[in-house]
């Protein structure tokens, strides 16, 4: 017995050419939005890589500079009181740091204690045309007051 079965196509069966070209347009759109996010992300933590790495910098020069005053006793010769010093970590990155007395009502007699400010600056230039960006980090400590020598 031969029996003959007949295999009939319908139009419900797969996806129209439209269908497929719909589908593939929308996927297409998804993939280049996923991808301009990518690039998005990736451009926004270069840019806050630079303001971390100066933070990192700064906090550990101005600590190097404040250990050199002594235990912060007396002023150092790395941290003269009331001039302004500078350094270069490298060409995209420098500071400058000042020690200045803060002022108060009484004299302090050579060897007493006084209080003194200390402003520390961090600039970077990202490079890209912009104006260099700055960082200011701030702090009080106590020193005495320096002995000044007889003419």
């Amino acid at each position: 017995m031969n029996t003959r079965q007949t295999i009939r196509c319908t139009q419900d069966s797969g996806f129209t050419l439209l269908e497929v070209l719909v589908a593939t347009a929308i996927l297409g759109t998804a993939v280049a939005a996923l991808f301009s996010l990518l690039s998005a992300s990736l451009s926004n933590a270069r840019r806050l890589q630079a303001p971390e790495q100066v933070l990192v910098l700064a906090r550990s020069q101005l600590n190097e500079l404040l250990t050199a005053s002594q235990q912060g006793l007396s002023p150092s010769p790395a941290l003269p009181l009331d001039q302004r010093v500078e350094g270069r970590w490298n060409e995209q990155y420098r500071w400058e740091a000042e020690a200045a007395r803060v002022p108060t009502a009484r004299q302090t007699a050579p060897g007493g204690t006084i209080l003194v400010r200390i402003l520390f600056e961090a600039f970077w230039n990202s490079g890209s045309g912009e104006r260099e960006k700055q960082l200011s980090l701030e702090t009080y400590q106590l020193w005495q007051e320096p002995v000044r020598a007889a003419p």
